[in-house]
């Protein structure tokens, strides 16, 4: 099964501002241990919302872009791994690991369908 752990942003992350180096250093290393696990599909960091866009749609059918930045921070992510586990329990328990290296940042934990 896959799993994608979408991590979440803060202000100062969606301000441009780098991530704190002891956060992103002990994050790094939990990547490395999925890596040497072998469950490590892929880990990448994003860009602050003000460089991205968004497709919404005011009526139906009609799709609108939306240049960012986007008000909500607590719906924005960060960050996204992509993990190879073989049940939801074990994916739980790596996205513990980033929780231990960051304990400010919320992970969602999603299957990724077929």
């Amino acid at each position: 099964m896959r799993y994608m752990l979408l991590h979440k942003t803060n202000d100062n992350l969606e301000a441009g501002n780098p991530p704190d180096a002891e956060i992103l250093e002990r994050a790094d290393a939990v990547l490395e241990e999925m890596r040497q696990a072998g469950v490590l599909v892929l880990g990448e960091g994003l860009m602050p919302s003000s460089r991205g866009a968004r497709v919404v749609f005011p009526r139906p059918g009609q799709p609108r872009v939306v240049d960012g930045p986007f008000a909500e921070t607590k719906e924005l992510v960060a960050g996204v791994s992509i993990i190879r586990v073989d049940s939801k329990e074990e994916a739980v328990r790596w996205a513990l690991r980033f929780a231990e290296a960051d304990p400010n940042t919320p992970i969602d934990i999603l299957e990724i369908a077929g």
